[in-house]
């Protein structure tokens, strides 16, 4: 991966802090009104035991109640509407923030634990739920907001435009329907039928056929001078200032200059393209086409960074809400072309959406929580928040900073989220940060909960990092344990599972997490260093127990299960782990895309050191099991590979990619990892383009025990002849051009070794390849890596059925695919 530079990375951060408000989301703006207005209720609510005076409801121990069919002008603590129906609970959230707030002014020594339940139903929000420091309890009096028992209420950021909405569809012709939408609604870019996202129509089908890009476009002009165009603001040798705006289409491509809504009067950018760069998956908007130069313009560039972002020769790219593509069942399209807008959805067979359930979302957010302390959420479902592309589209970038969460947690501490379900949002799921060095967000949790069908990402702890950063400020204590993360990114397909910024102390634990097109588990993607004001980046960050699988399927680049980037050339984070996880079936694009790669199992980036990786199973994976980039750049900080299972790994088992940065050698040996009694099962050897150790292995002249330290370790690979392969390990003892020659593209640059040849140089000490470790049925479907007794002397047996939740209450529906995916076959392809 290419790490951005610090400087770089604050000035993008300001540009999507800028973009987040001007695209309505008021997490940054503190916002404490109170504006959780509800409409009409979807669900009605359980009947309550009965109380005395004849009362329909009863008090179930909370103090206050929250019901679709409840009243703010009621006392707000009864379960049900009383008899006379002149009391009962309250219709609001709102309210009831009020009626928590009287108690938490005025205690009088109370410590019981204020209680709001939450009755069965759909709580529709037109602004998010906004939760303040007025809010919050305290170690002695905390607040919980609840589900009323067995009953599994939701609070939605969406519109109801199917049954009891009071909107009337109108049957067109065939299965094509039309409602025409109230004048205050909000713009929307997601649509969930009968809980179900659907598509809007995109160029070549229901998923979209993918079109590559054919040229990118430079402007010419001198590297000396000022940039030609802004949106062309990087220059390229030998080919210009290249254009991050712009692209040069094919001419077989369907594109056209006469589409019904790329021009007035519908609105500028209604058209969108989703472009497939390497690893980042931006979404931008057209702005007009030179039918005559082959040439599609936006309204805003792609992040400018070259050559990774931007628009790469044969990448994929799709084009969405065509309104001359809406052919297929299933699709909507929203016209904007009037000042009342017309809604057209062409049903399926048995569709009627006077009748279904249709949803559009419309907060920005469905709740924002500012400063808010000891408050948990238990048991409620989080929906249909409303993030939209911005009107100069969104340039992605790892962290994904410019997209908010359905919930928003800005400097709170000892928060907790526990069994709740956040579902069908159009851009994340949970986020914890902070927004200024004189607040704290610490000793937050999510636990036991559901995310799924999401947007973007399940889960960010933090920003990327700024220099005004302290320790005591940026995110820390958080613990995400016993969570399901699934379907992440069916929006920004390059969304992560679990994403983390500046953060440290931070706790991932026996979480599942699979179906998403980018990695499982990513902290600090863009780097995290150390910042002038007390901040030692982020460390003790431990990622345990998790079951990560099914992730990349062919659609992004350079990611993996779980990767961390904690490193930089003067310092390096401490104290962080990647311990017990099981991870598998990870497909990188190389399956879509000529020049694909990096599907990886565990993955150090970027100079990381002093990061230990223990009792880990990994297998099938694209690339490599263990890859390492850069390596730790300081002496004495090498990571700690140990008693992990790699298997069925496509390429190699341990990769160390481009260890001199600056293309020189250190002036002394730095030792890049040591690998200790880990167990190597694998099926295919080097004429297949697979090699235990891959990458840069050229030591500068050290003794390449001071460069690698691999000792104990168990290779086997299934036809038993491991042992005697010629080329089974390799050197490169000479500097090539670079230094590192890392595919022996000469011919001559290797000097190759049997398993006792590598045993000659003084690796793999008490190592062998020659024992089976025998699991118990490693083999597609079983995939079971049992070990009756440990192989090898130094190898220790760990528990293969601890990884992942152990306590699964909630589950998950299986979700669409939203693109064209391509997964590796488990039983041929590994």
């Amino acid at each position: 991966m290419r790490k951005l530079r610090p400087l770089a990375i604050l000035a993008l951060f300001a540009v999507v802090l800028t973009l987040l408000l001007a695209n309505g989301c008021s997490g940054f703006s503190g916002s404490s009104g109170n504006s959780a207005g509800t409409g009409g209720g979807s669900g009605g609510t359980g009947g309550g035991g009965g109380t005395g005076g004849g009362s329909q409801g009863g008090n179930t121990g909370a103090d206050f109640y929250v019901a679709t069919d409840g009243n703010d002008s009621w006392s707000g603590t009864l379960a049900a509407p009383n008899s006379g129906n002149t009391d009962g609970p309250f219709a609001t959230v709102a309210k009831a923030q009020s009626a928590v707030q009287g108690i938490l002014q005025n205690p009088n020594g109370r410590t019981q634990t204020i209680v709001v339940q939450i009755r069965q139903g759909t709580y529709f929000v037109s602004q998010p739920l906004a939760f303040t420091s007025a809010d919050s309890g305290n170690a002695q009096l905390q607040v919980n907001w609840e589900n009323y028992p067995s009953e599994t209420p939701a609070i939605s950021g969406g519109m109801q435009l199917g049954s009891g909405s009071g909107l009337s569809w109108k049957n067109i012709s065939g299965n094509q329907w039309q409602v025409s939408l109230p004048a205050s609604t909000q713009y929307f870019e997601q649509l969930f039928y009968n809980q179900q996202r659907r598509l809007r129509p995109r160029l070549g089908g229901w998923l979209g056929a993918y079109y590559r890009v054919a040229a990118t476009v430079y402007l010419s002009g001198s590297s000396s001078g000022p940039a030609p165009d802004p949106n062309c603001a990087v220059y390229v040798s030998g080919s210009g200032w290249e254009c991050f705006d712009r692209f040069q289409y094919n001419a077989t491509d369907p594109i056209s200059a006469s589409w019904q809504n790329l021009n007035a009067p519908y609105p500028a950018g209604d058209i969108e393209v989703v472009d497939f760069e390497k690893w980042m998956v931006a979404k931008l908007r057209i702005k007009s086409i030179d039918t005559t130069g082959h040439i599609v313009y936006f309204t805003g560039p792609t992040y400018q960074e070259s050559p990774d972002m931007g628009f790469i020769v044969d990448h994929r790219y799709v084009v969405e809400n065509l309104k001359d593509a809406l052919t297929q069942p299933g699709q909507w399209f929203l016209d904007r072309s009037s000042s009342l807008w017309t809604l057209t959805y062409l049903a399926n067979a048995g569709e009627n959406p006077n009748t279904d359930s249709v949803i559009v979302p419309q907060a920005s957010q469905v709740m924002i929580a500012t400063g808010l302390q000891y408050v948990t959420f238990t048991g409620l479902t989080f929906e249909h928040d409303n993030f939209i592309v911005p009107a100069t589209g969104y340039p992605a970038l790892r962290q994904d900073p410019g997209i908010s969460g359905a919930l928003t947690c800005l400097n709170c501490q000892n928060v907790t989220f526990n069994g709740d379900i956040v579902t069908q949002t159009s851009g994340g799921g949970i986020e914890f940060y902070t927004n200024n060095t004189s607040a704290t967000t610490a000793s937050n949790t999510v636990e036991n909960a559901a995310l799924y069908d999401l947007g973007a990402f399940g889960i960010r702890v933090g920003m990327p990092p700024v220099y005004t950063d302290t320790d005591s400020n940026v995110p820390h204590d958080t613990t995400i344990e016993n969570t399901l993360i699934a379907s992440y990114g069916r929006v920004f397909p390059s969304a992560i599972g679990i994403v983390q910024g500046d953060a440290h102390d931070n706790t991932y634990t026996h979480n599942d997490i699979y179906d998403g097109y980018h990695s499982g588990v990513e902290i600090c993607a863009l780097g995290c260093p150390w910042g002038a004001q007390n901040s030692n980046g982020s460390f003790n960050n431990v990622t345990e127990f998790n079951h990560v699988y099914d992730i990349g399927q062919g659609m992004t680049d350079d990611m993996g299960c779980i990767y961390y980037n904690t490193g930089g050339p003067n310092h390096t984070a401490t104290g962080n782990k990647i311990l017990n996880n099981k991870c598998h079936d990870v497909t990188d694009a190389h399956t879509q895309d000529p020049d694909g790669y990096g599907g990886q199992g565990l993955y150090l980036d970027a100079q990381t050191g002093l990061a230990d990786v223990e009792n880990n199973l990994v297998y099938r994976v694209s690339s490599n099991a263990m890859h390492m980039s850069n390596g730790p750049a300081q002496s004495g900080e090498a990571n700690t590979i140990q008693n992990n299972i790699f298997a069925y790994a496509r390429t190699g088992i341990f990769e160390l990619s481009d260890p001199y940065p600056t293309n020189s050698c250190f002036s002394a040996p730095i030792l890049e990892f040591t690998a200790a009694d880990n167990i190597a099962y694998f099926d295919k050897q080097y004429s297949d383009g697979f090699s235990v150790q891959r990458g840069c292995t050229y030591s500068c002249g050290f003794p390449y025990t001071q460069y690698q330290m691999l000792s104990g370790n168990l290779y086997w690979r299934t036809d038993g002849l491991f042992a005697t392969d010629p080329e089974a390990f390799h050197v490169q003892p000479s500097a090539s051009s670079p230094l590192c020659d890392t595919l022996n593209t000469s011919g001559t640059d290797w000097t190759y070794y049997t398993f006792s040849g590598w045993q000659g140089i003084g690796e793999d000490a008490q190592g062998t390849a020659q024992v089976n470790p025998s699991f118990a049925n490693p083999a597609y479907p079983a995939d079971d890596y049992t070990l009756a007794n440990a192989p090898t002397a130094g190898f220790v047996v760990f528990d293969l059925s601890q990884p992942g939740r152990q306590n699964p209450v909630l589950q998950a529906p299986t979700i669409a695919p939203t693109f064209q995916t391509a997964l590796l076959n488990p039983a041929t392809d590994f």
